[in-house]
């Protein structure tokens, strides 16, 4: 949950808390009048109804996502595998004795597949985001340590 989220959850709760207190309070030291009594408890009311409404709210979010993570991973595996493939296709078209005409075609289909893998990516950050970030980060790396490699 986003920190204004959790500022807001806490701010409305704490609101309809203090305003039932108040209103507990100020029957206890003299009558109140009926409108005073319907005014705060509509505030109380709209404070404790959009406090829990946000929590709700992010709370179905997460458990959203609790119960897709587990059903993703294998597809994600599989996308694992696909960045893992065509890296490791990177690595013979980088080769020097590779003829030019064979070598422009698996580019086309390296790139293709590659803006596939990108796409599907796309649509995984929204289910699991710290994989996707995790796996970019490794991915990026990779091309220097293949770097490092042929100069080392």
């Amino acid at each position: 949950m986003r920190s204004s989220d959790k500022l807001a959850v806490f701010f409305l709760i704490g609101l309809s808390i203090l305003l039932m207190c108040f209103l507990v309070y100020a029957a206890i030291e003299r009558t109140l009048t009926p409108v005073e009594i319907i005014a705060l408890q509509i505030i109380t009311l709209l404070a404790g109804v959009g406090g829990s409404y946000l929590f709700g709210r992010q709370s179905a979010r997460d458990a959203g996502r609790e119960m897709i993570e587990p059903h993703a991973r294998s597809a994600f595996r599989r996308l694992t595998s696909l960045y893992e493939g065509l890296s490791r296709v990177a690595r013979v078209i980088e080769e020097p004795d590779v003829d030019a005409v064979k070598l422009k075609v698996v580019k086309a289909i390296v790139a293709e597949q590659i803006s596939t893998a990108n796409d599907a990516l796309a649509d995984w950050e929204d289910v699991v985001p710290e994989s996707v970030a995790e796996l970019t980060r490794k991915f990026r790396r990779a091309p220097e340590e293949r770097e490092e490699l042929r100069n080392g």
